[in-house]
């Protein structure tokens, strides 16, 4: 997962009060594959990101790289 798309991830959760414990459960898998998701020491499929941002009511949108710019 993208940092600025963890970061994102992160902040909603401390917005909403939720945990990962609390989202895991929500999502239907086990608090550490969440955090490995969220840390990026786990690669996460199209379907478990989409899956995590649905949960915290957040969209995934493509905005095209300014030039210059490198990935993180």
């Amino acid at each position: 997962m993208n940092e600025r798309i963890r970061e994102q991830v992160k902040q909603e959760m401390k917005r909403r009060g939720l945990s990962q414990i609390e989202l895991a459960r929500q999502l239907g898998i086990t608090p550490p594959a969440l955090s490995q998701v969220l840390s990026g020491k786990r690669g996460t499929m199209p379907g478990s990101l989409m899956d995590v941002l649905h949960a915290l009511g957040l969209t995934l949108e493509a905005v095209p790289q300014q030039p210059g710019q490198g990935t993180p």
